[in-house]
């Protein structure tokens, strides 16, 4: 069968993860914080157009199902223990939390927002983007961070999984670095729909309503590097994850995260509300020194 055919964006999501406590709290969280339709089930729904598929391995064969009823431009997001990853446009770990999954998904679909929106035969300014070298951005909500991810994430190699990777980190340094969430307060709040409340009332208080996330791009011959500091007071990582996993895990498990959406290198620096990110260039034509050398440049 064909793409089905639209003129709209749907945002219907087929959920094909096994029953448990985080594919709850993600369908609920799409579901109410995020306004898309989930359906959940083992078996193609063909009431409507998948536009976005997540699967773990227990389902890995919707990803090719959900193909057979796809919206345009759909996307695919597998969950998974599995080293070797084919079939999917992006991977997660299997361990993956509910709160970072539910960033990638939703970061997932701003990526194929822009790209309904605005096709590569028409994005006049897509040339321009591949000629930044330098940039340096601010930004403070949810919203902004997506923008921002896409953004970059079309000025490179594999732009699907910068922008969500991207977006995932500047999401994280918003919700648990700036507004000093942890974890397990994200999980309760998408669990029962009032996270995205909580994030704006915060963002209202005193001692919080100033604070910025800042991410400062730089291209170069052999990697783009991307710096994201928060204006959250930091974390001793180790000394936090031994009085409080929930707090501390999330460093961890952003860094995680961000290689398995393609970056070469993830580190937190300083205090810890400081992440540096890269991205390992191709070689440019003539260049034959050995990516093992590029890595180190």
């Amino acid at each position: 069968m064909a793409p089905a055919e639209t003129g709209k964006t749907p945002y219907r999501i087929w959920l094909c993860m096994s029953d448990s406590n985080r594919t709850r709290v993600v369908s609920r969280a799409l579901a109410k914080g995020l306004g898309m339709t989930v359906y959940m089930g083992p078996t193609m729904d063909q009431e409507g157009p998948v536009a976005l598929v997540v699967a773990d391995d227990a389902h890995g064969k919707c990803i090719a199902e959900a193909k057979t009823n796809a919206a345009p431009k759909q996307f695919s997001l597998w969950v998974t223990g599995n080293a070797r990853r084919t079939g999917a446009d992006l991977y997660l770990d299997h361990d993956t939390d509910a709160g970072t999954l539910t960033n990638a998904i939703e970061g997932m679909r701003a990526y194929r927002e822009y790209l309904m929106a605005v096709p590569d035969d028409h994005d006049a300014g897509l040339g321009a983007i591949h000629t930044l070298s330098d940039g340096e951005f601010s930004v403070q909500t949810l919203e902004e961070a997506r923008d921002t991810a896409v953004f970059l994430g079309r000025s490179c190699p594999e732009p699907c999984q910068t922008s969500v990777g991207l977006y995932v980190l500047l999401a994280n340094a918003i919700e648990h670095g700036n507004l000093e969430y942890d974890a397990t307060e994200k999980a309760k709040g998408l669990a029962d729909g009032s996270w995205y409340r909580k994030l704006r009332k915060r963002m209202d208080e005193p001692g919080y309503a100033d604070r910025r996330v800042k991410l400062r791009f730089h291209r170069g011959v052999r990697s783009i590097s991307f710096l994201i500091q928060d204006d959250g007071e930091g974390i001793d990582a180790e000394t936090a994850e031994m009085a409080n996993p929930a707090r501390a895990g999330y460093r961890g498990k952003g860094i995680k995260l961000a290689r398995s959406m393609g970056f070469t290198q993830v580190n937190y620096l300083g205090v810890g509300n400081t992440v540096e990110a890269s991205i390992l260039l191709p070689p440019r034509d003539g260049d034959d020194k050995p990516l093992r050398e590029m890595a180190r440049a």
